[in-house]
């Protein structure tokens, strides 16, 4: 046993690892290796906005339905709801109105 340089316990000293701790630190290094600042960035840029204003301005934190079939109309409804917020902040009430109109079926008689 190596005591000084180590430690001045009696009884040694203990080191405790993970079970997969090396896979751990292989996924840790390939992180480090990318460039954790790029990829928070790219994280940031495309996924964040619509779960953090999902999340924050719709007040959705948990989903209300329970199964697959409930869970999935309810993240349809509020994806819409960001799509439609997203494209009101981008064209504004009047231009949305007039890029839908141009979508608009006329009903026949």
């Amino acid at each position: 046993m190596h005591y000084g340089p180590c430690t001045s316990a009696k009884e040694g000293r203990k080191i405790i690892r993970l079970a997969h701790e090396e896979i751990k630190e292989k996924l840790e290094a390939q992180y480090q290796e990318v460039g954790s600042q790029e990829i928070y960035a790219r994280r940031k840029a495309q996924v964040e906005h619509p779960f953090g204003h999902i999340k924050r301005n719709l007040k959705t934190d948990a989903f209300l339905m329970r199964g697959r079939n409930g869970v999935g109309a309810e993240t349809s409804l509020l994806a819409t709801c960001f799509n439609l917020t997203r494209m009101i902040s981008i064209l504004g009430v009047s231009g949305l109105i007039a890029k839908l109109m141009v979508l608009t079926v006329p009903m026949g008689g």
